[in-house]
């Protein structure tokens, strides 16, 4: 039986371009590392932290839902870009490329998978797992902060940081109050971890489940930026056996 791949590697290739997208928070930070993290790795790690928690998080929640949320929630920015508005780009803007992506991808590729419903689904936080994969997106970029503040590659007073940025009035008030940008980011970002009464008639869950599903979430970063906190965030690799570890190039 012959198959017809055209549209499906004509996607992936699509998706290939992820992988060549810089996400844009760590370089308008000037982070200073030798490879930052893109839209592909962000995706990946979004992927490992929900299976890491599945096990805490409730069982009836439709994880081939939340998976392909995750994958591909950040696609239209393989045509957009990864927009911010410190770079001038207001939010009616970036809707309305947005928009123009995702109609392109749901009416080209819609036969692939079901391109219009997933990206439409997760824009509107449609249902439950939508909403959870929106508080882990936003956790992780205070993770990728986190990660990047305990390498000691952020110099916040480097005089090339867009004035947007560096001196917007919340960023601006942590630093004179002696915070870093893992500090900032880690605050900033837990706001919006968090599910409404509204939401819970929404998605038709529990009050009991909706702060359970928040303090998971929650209690996974703080983890993490306690262990910036006390310098043992990068200790992983410590413990590795020696000698499994003598082809790995990085290591040595």
């Amino acid at each position: 039986m012959k198959y017809n791949f055209n549209k499906e590697v004509k996607l992936y290739m699509i998706f290939d371009i992820l992988g060549d997208i810089v996400r844009t928070g760590p370089q308008l930070w000037h982070i200073k590392r030798k490879r930052l993290e893109d839209v592909k790795n962000h995706i990946l790690d979004l992927i490992i932290i929900i299976r890491i928690l599945r096990q805490h998080l409730p069982s009836y929640l439709d994880y081939d839902k939340i998976n392909d949320y995750i994958i591909c929630h950040d696609l239209p920015e393989s045509i957009t870009g990864d927009i911010t508005k410190f770079e001038g780009v207001s939010n009616e803007e970036k809707e309305r490329v947005t928009t123009m992506a995702i109609n392109y991808l749901s009416n080209k590729f819609n036969t692939v998978l079901n391109l219009k419903d997933i990206l439409n689904g997760y824009e509107k936080r449609i249902d439950i797992e939508a909403k959870i994969v929106h508080m882990i997106d936003k956790v992780h970029s205070s993770i990728a902060f986190i990660k990047y503040q305990s390498e000691q590659n952020i110099d916040m007073n480097d005089p090339t940081i867009i004035p947007e940025l560096r001196y917007h009035p919340f960023v601006d008030k942590k630093i004179n109050e002696g915070k870093d940008i893992a500090d900032i980011f880690y605050e900033f970002h837990l706001k919006s971890v968090n599910i409404t009464d509204e939401e819970c008639q929404k998605y038709f869950i529990t009050r009991e489940d909706a702060d359970k599903i928040v303090n998971i979430i929650k209690s996974f970063a703080t983890e993490l930026y306690t262990q910036k906190l006390n310098g043992t965030l990068l200790n992983a690799k410590e413990d590795f056996p020696k000698p499994a570890m003598q082809y790995n190039r990085r290591m040595q």
